[in-house]
C-alpha cells in the first residue's frame, strides 16, 4: 500500500519553493501535527466542497465505485485496486492499494484544479508537485537576457 500526503501549497510561496522541494519534504515529513504552525502558514486551508466536487466531477469516469462520507472517500476501480482518502484541514492523505495507475488517475484529477498541489511520500522518502512546472520559451530567453 501506497501513503501520500498532499498539500495545496499558497500561491505566494510557490515560486519560492521551486527548487527547494528537499527542503519542503523535510517540513512535512515530520507529523503533520507536529508542524501544524509552519504548515498552516506554508499551505492552504483545504475546502471540501473543491476537493468533493474533483472526485465526483473527474474521477467517475475512472473509478466503477465511488463511496463518500464525512470527508473521506473509497474509489474503486475492479482491475486497478482501490484508493482510499481522507481530508484533514491542510492535509489530503491518500492511500493506494493495487496499480500506479491509481495514484496517476488522482494526480491528474487534483492537478487539473490547480498547480499547487505537491505531495509527501514519507516512507520512500519522496515528494513532488503533482504537476510539474513547464518552463516556456518566454521565460527562457527572459532570464538570458538578464
Amino acid at each position: 500500500m501506497r501513503k501520500y500526503e498532499i498539500f495545496k501549497i499558497k500561491s505566494e510561496y510557490q515560486s519560492f519553493i521551486m527548487g527547494r522541494e528537499r527542503l519542503l519534504f523535510e517540513l512535512l515529513a515530520v507529523d503533520p501535527s507536529t508542524n501544524y504552525q509552519e504548515i498552516e502558514y506554508l499551505c492552504d486551508q483545504l475546502h471540501d466542497m473543491e476537493i468533493d466536487q474533483i472526485i465526483h466531477r473527474k474521477l467517475r469516469k475512472s473509478f466503477d465505485k465511488i463511496d463518500s462520507h464525512c470527508n473521506e472517500y473509497r474509489l474503486t476501480h475492479l482491475i486497478k485496486g482501490d484508493v482510499f482518502i481522507k481530508m484533514g484541514t491542510h492535509c489530503i492523505e491518500v492511500y493506494c492499494q493495487g496499480s500506479r495507475m491509481l495514484d496517476l488517475d488522482l494526480f491528474v484529477a487534483l492537478s487539473s484544479a490547480t498547480d499547487r498541489f505537491f505531495a509527501v511520500m514519507n516512507e520512500q522518502e519522496e515528494c513532488g508537485w503533482l504537476k510539474p512546472v513547464k518552463y516556456s520559451e518566454r521565460l527562457i530567453l527572459e532570464n538570458t537576457m538578464m
